[in-house]
C-alpha cells in the first residue's frame, strides 16, 4: 500500500483539494439523508476554502491526508475535544473527522489513518479519545468498535435545519 497511497501532513497548498475532498466525501456519505439548502449550508460552513486555510494553520489541530496518483483521497482531523462530552479528562483529544472517498472504501486507508491518530495521541500523552458519529451509519460504529471506542452519550447534530441523533464514543488510552 505504501508505493499506492501516500499518507502525509498536508500544506497551504492542498487547502483547496482538502475542503473538496471534504465536500465529496461528506456528500457521498451522507448527501442524500439532507435538503439540498441544508446539505449546502452545511458544506460552506465546513467545508469551504476559508474555514479548511483556517484549520490547517490552526496549531490546535492536526491533519493527515492520504494521496494516490497525485489526488487527497482520505483524510483525518484530531484536535482537543469539541463535542459535548460529560468531563473529559484535561489531557483528552478528539478524532474531529475521518473520511474516505467512496471508491477507495475497504483498501485499509481507514484504519491507517486511525493507526497514526492512535499514535499521533499516544505521542502527546493523551489519556481520552472522542469521536462523534452518525448513530445511522453502521460501518462507521464498526469501525469505532473495532478500536475500542464505546458509545458514552449522544446529542443532536444540525446539518442546516435537519438534526441527527449523532453518539459520542470514547476510547481511555492505557499504557501497554
Amino acid at each position: 500500500m505504501d508505493g499506492e497511497f501516500q499518507l502525509r501532513n498536508p500544506e497551504i497548498e492542498d487547502t483547496a483539494h482538502l475542503a473538496t475532498l471534504g465536500r465529496n466525501t461528506f456528500t457521498e456519505t451522507f448527501g442524500t439523508l439532507y435538503r439540498q439548502e441544508d446539505l449546502n449550508h452545511f458544506l460552506e460552513e465546513v467545508y469551504s476554502d476559508s474555514v479548511v486555510a483556517q484549520e490547517l494553520a490552526d496549531p490546535k489541530l492536526t491533519h493527515r491526508v492520504i494521496e494516490s496518483d497525485g489526488e487527497l483521497v482520505a483524510f483525518i482531523k484530531v484536535g482537543p475535544v469539541h463535542v459535548p462530552a460529560k468531563s473529559p479528562s484535561p489531557d483528552a483529544g478528539e478524532i474531529w473527522q475521518i473520511y474516505v472517498r467512496k471508491s477507495f472504501l475497504g483498501k485499509g486507508l481507514g484504519d491507517r489513518l486511525m493507526e497514526w491518530a492512535m499514535n499521533y495521541f499516544r505521542s502527546i500523552n493523551t489519556d481520552e479519545i472522542y469521536v462523534s458519529v452518525f448513530s445511522e451509519n453502521p460501518r462507521a460504529v464498526r469501525f469505532y468498535q473495532k478500536y475500542g471506542f464505546e458509545r458514552i452519550g449522544e446529542y443532536g447534530f444540525p446539518v442546516g435545519d435537519q438534526v441527527d441523533l449523532e453518539w459520542i464514543m470514547r476510547k481511555t488510552l492505557k499504557e501497554l
